[in-house]
């Protein structure tokens, strides 16, 4: 009698999962197959256990664990894995999704928020990417590295130089990881979106509109008239983009900045 081995089934890790792109990323991934640890802060408890209770509802034969972390904090970051190893297996990609976006005029930019935002958009990525590839190497099969980067990680815009300049950042450790790690097997790149309509871009839009004496929404529907495709992205888009990265198709891809932007940037 010739018996078949069960496949091992992967495991994704994605931080700042309990609303927008994370919680897209983290549906689309299970849809694939994937076993899921989903990350947030304390504070997002209750809507960290909802994506729970969602994506365990819908019938995959995936496992979900929750974690409450602090992405800034290198012992949660290294917590995180070590739980998600023990609840689920082995982490096969790590989507560091976690951010902030602050609006502030540059004169006005204060350092303590300028740090702040490196702390968790920069210090996060890192720690995230470390933290999951010592697990990967520890394994023997490669991995995937994800990072959420920003079409304001390739060209800068006014209000947002913190942002800006974290998400610049955050592309030089994406190229740095990419290239060191490959002889491992794993790969690495980061999602560059245009304007994402979530819960985050909605806090954008108002503190946009305050500083320009405008309508709420009036800038987003301005950026999205001028979109060459009409509209905003949504987050099931970037959550497609995600899954191609994390998937054996992406196996040559590598170091990249992906840009999901319809058109809105052009390189």
């Amino acid at each position: 009698m010739i018996s078949a081995t069960t496949p091992v089934k992967k495991v994704a890790i994605v931080t700042g999962s309990a609303q927008g792109i994370g919680r897209a990323i983290a549906f689309r991934l299970a849809e694939d197959g994937y076993n899921i640890c989903l990350v947030d802060l304390p504070s997002s408890s209750k809507l960290l256990e909802e994506v729970t209770q969602e994506i365990t509802s819908k019938g995959h034969s995936t496992s979900v664990v929750a974690v409450h972390v602090d992405v800034s904090i290198e012992k949660e970051v290294y917590a995180m894995v070590d739980k998600t190893v023990q609840t689920l297996g082995r982490v096969d990609v790590m989507v560091a999704n976690a951010g902030i976006a602050p609006v502030t005029p540059f004169l006005e930019l204060s350092t303590d928020t300028l740090d702040k935002v490196y702390q968790v958009n920069v210090r996060g990525v890192f720690l995230c990417y470390q933290a999951a590839a010592k697990q990967m190497i520890q394994q023997g099969e490669g991995g995937r590295l994800i990072g959420a980067c920003s079409m304001s990680g390739l060209r800068t815009g006014a209000n947002m130089s913190a942002y800006c300049a974290s998400k610049f950042a955050v592309r030089a450790i994406n190229q740095g990881a990419a290239v060191e790690l490959g002889k491992y097997g794993i790969t690495a790149n980061v999602y560059c979106p245009t304007v994402v309509e979530t819960e985050m871009w909605a806090k954008i839009d108002d503190e946009i509109s305050s500083l320009k004496g405008t309508q709420k929404g009036e800038y987003t529907e301005k950026r999205a008239s001028l979109n060459p495709l009409g509209r905003n992205a949504t987050p099931e888009d970037i959550a497609a983009m995600v899954s191609f990265l994390a998937g054996k198709d992406s196996s040559f891809v590598t170091g990249q900045a992906m840009q999901v932007t319809g058109g809105d940037w052009l390189s």
